[in-house]
Formats: C-alpha cells, structure tokens, sequence
C-alpha cells in the first residue's frame, strides 16, 4: 500500500510528459504548414505590393494570397483534433471580415499604410492565438510582424512594404519550415 502514492505522483509525471509532447506535436501539425503559407504570402505578397507595378503585382500578390489561404485550410491539420478548430476558424472569419472596416475607421493617409496597418492587425491576431494556446515562439514571431509593420512606416532606407514582407515573412516561414519538418520528429 505505501507504493499507491509513488506510483500515482509518477502516473501524474507522465501525464504531464504526455501531454506536453501532445502540445508540442499538435503544435507542429496545427500550426506549421498555415505558417509556412502566410510566410511565404507576406515575404512575396507584400514584397511584390511594392517592387512590381501592373499585371505581374496582381498575379503574384494573388497567388500569395492564395497560397496562405491554403496553407491555413488545408486539410493536413485533420491529424490532430483539438475541439476548437471551428472557433478558431470563425475567429479568424471575423478578423478578416472586421480589417475593412478598421481600416475605414483608422483612415490612414496611403495604400501604403492600408496595407502596413492591415500586417500588423493580422500580426495582432496571431499574436492573440498564440498567447491562447500557450505558444511562446509563435508569439514571439507574431510580435515581430506587429513591430516591422510600424518600423516599415516610419523608416525612409527601404521601401516600405518590401521591407515588411521580408522582415515579417522570413520569421514565420522559418517557424513553419522548423515545424513542419522538424518539429514532430522530436517528440
């Protein structure tokens, strides 16, 4: 009988061990390609805003654009069930169905701040998610987007929105290529 509690603090050690492998691979599948879609959407889609002019800037913003909205509804998440993938499916269906009508409101001086302001809102958003589910790195790279969104307007060494794309893309693609080929092999 004196074993009955060592043996149920250590069953309650490798629950905990479970569940945040579970976290980490979850993580992994969840998160990894949607980052590797906006990643590359911001670095080409915004990237492109500013340095092509004409048909070559509509094709390539909407293939970006596409191809995040891929990412993010592809049906590779299916792996993991977490209960919540309709909220945060409809939540994200707000914060794009709410950016137009921010944008009215903020009213801001050029398409090039349009655009900048609309980065750091969608950076807003991930940020949120990732302080929801825990997701400290996620976090940190959401974090970035918020900050070169305001660096891209202020600064006059870079265009603007190339400089964005860049510095806001290149983090998360590098976080979904992490996740998605590394991440689950070292859980």
């Amino acid at each position: 009988m004196s074993q009955q509690p060592e043996q149920a603090e250590q069953l309650i050690r490798e629950l905990g061990s479970l569940t945040d492998r579970a976290r980490t691979v979850g993580r992994s599948k969840i998160t990894g390609v949607p980052l590797l879609g906006w990643g590359f959407a911001f670095g080409a889609g915004y990237t492109a805003l500013d340095l092509l002019d004409g048909g070559a800037r509509v094709v390539v913003v909407l293939l970006a654009w596409a191809i995040g909205m891929l990412g993010s509804w592809l049906p590779v998440r299916h792996a993991i069930r977490t209960a919540s993938e309709n909220r945060i499916r409809w939540g994200w269906v707000v914060v794009l169905g709410a950016s137009p009508f921010l944008v009215a409101a903020a009213q801001p001086s050029t398409w090039v701040h349009i655009a900048l302001f609309l980065g750091g809102l969608w950076g807003l958003a991930m940020c949120l998610y990732a302080v929801a589910t825990g997701d400290r790195t996620f976090a940190a790279a959401s974090i970035a987007v918020i900050a070169v969104s305001a660096l891209g307007a202020v600064q006059n060494v870079a265009p603007p929105l190339a400089l964005f794309g860049l510095t806001a893309g290149l983090p998360l693609l590098a976080l979904g290529v992490r996740r998605t080929l590394l991440g689950a092999r070292h859980v």
